[in-house]
């Protein structure tokens, strides 16, 4: 196609595109939250959202830190939250966004849908890597979970295991170490790729038992009978362990096996040009505003402790900060109009 043509045929698109004041990318705490306050701003708000409302949150059989719920289920709570994102004007889009220009605030979606808006908040939570285990899938929720802070309370004094070998692993081992009665740390390499400090910090927990050149092969469940569904349920009892040095297999007894193998990186981010640390986390500043002007980012993704209550803070400052530049983007529009 000739070069021109091609041009201005994007160009077509771009105004043909649907319009929003405010497009939220991702359907979790933060996003919802920061849905819920620029709908009450009288700003039309879109939020488009890849997979399942409430992202990680929503996988937590149990909260228990929550403002204003003594225990709550992930899934109620952001079935809560999105009743109250559509109740106050919000539009949700299943949809995944797959590329963000930030010259023309072009979204593009895997549907082929462009959408044009005013400010664009990120808000896509952290994807956390599975292990690959066979059912590992069918065992989240019954033994598996990817949040130690969001879960670990619920296997207090009970015998657990984390598996990874870098910060997130780290960190969780020191918070589960005293909560449960035994932390198994499962690692395929002969040491922890953190700090030193960070390390001796980590061994020197009094509860833990060190699995290092390890690799778990097997997650092994047990059905058992839940008398508040009245139905029989697979439920994590044992990992079969693999010694890397000696090929020497080993089972140990859980009750849970916590995932700490980091985060798969937000591409929208690198597609967009937005800055990010080494973790790939996006960098904001106390504004939630990226180095992209009308570009703001709010919870997970920003690398901040991984809380809802967290995420909610940070969906609230990014709403009002987003909702303040598209108010004033409109009124410039309306001003050149008259």
């Amino acid at each position: 196609m000739n070069t021109v043509l091609y041009i201005e045929a994007q160009k077509r698109l771009i105004r043909m595109a649907p319009e929003t004041d405010l497009a939220i990318v991702g359907g979790g705490p933060a996003g919802l939250t920061a849905a819920i306050y620029c709908a009450r701003m009288k700003l039309k708000t879109t939020v488009f959202e890849a997979e399942k409302i409430g992202g990680v949150a929503s996988t937590a059989k149990l909260i228990e830190n929550y403002p204003g719920f003594k225990s709550i289920s992930g899934e109620e709570l952001s079935e809560r939250m999105r009743a109250q994102a559509e109740y106050c004007g919000a539009n949700i889009v299943f949809d995944t966004v797959n590329d963000l220009n930030p010259t023309e605030m072009l979204l593009t979606t895997a549907s082929g849908e462009q959408w044009k808006a005013k400010a664009v908040i990120i808000a896509t939570g952290s994807k956390r890597q599975r292990l690959g285990l066979s059912n590992e899938k069918d065992l989240e929720g019954q033994g598996i979970s990817y949040c130690a802070v969001c879960d670990g309370s619920i296997y207090g004094n009970k015998i657990v295991a984390i598996v990874g070998g870098e910060n997130t692993a780290a960190m969780d081992t020191i918070y589960l170490s005293g909560l449960a009665r035994k932390v198994y740390l499962i690692h395929n390499e002969p040491r922890l790729n953190v700090s030193k400090e960070l390390e001796e910090e980590v061994l020197a927990q009094r509860d833990l038992v060190p699995m290092f050149n390890c690799k778990i092969e097997e997650a092994i469940s047990k059905k058992t009978f839940n008398e508040s569904k009245g139905e029989y349920e697979e439920i994590l009892r044992k990992l079969k362990v693999l010694n890397l040095e000696t090929n020497e297999t080993s089972e140990i007894r859980v009750k849970a096996l916590f995932i700490a193998l980091g985060e798969d990186p937000f591409k929208l981010a690198k597609l967009a040009k937005i800055e990010t640390d080494v973790s790939g986390a996006i960098i904001v500043n106390q504004d939630q505003q990226t180095n992209i002007e009308g570009i703001f980012a709010a919870g997970d993704v920003t690398g901040n402790i991984k809380q809802i209550g967290t995420a909610v803070g940070e969906g609230i400052i990014a709403a009002m900060k987003a909702g303040f530049y598209a108010k004033k983007k409109i009124r410039k529009n309306t001003a050149g109009e008259a």
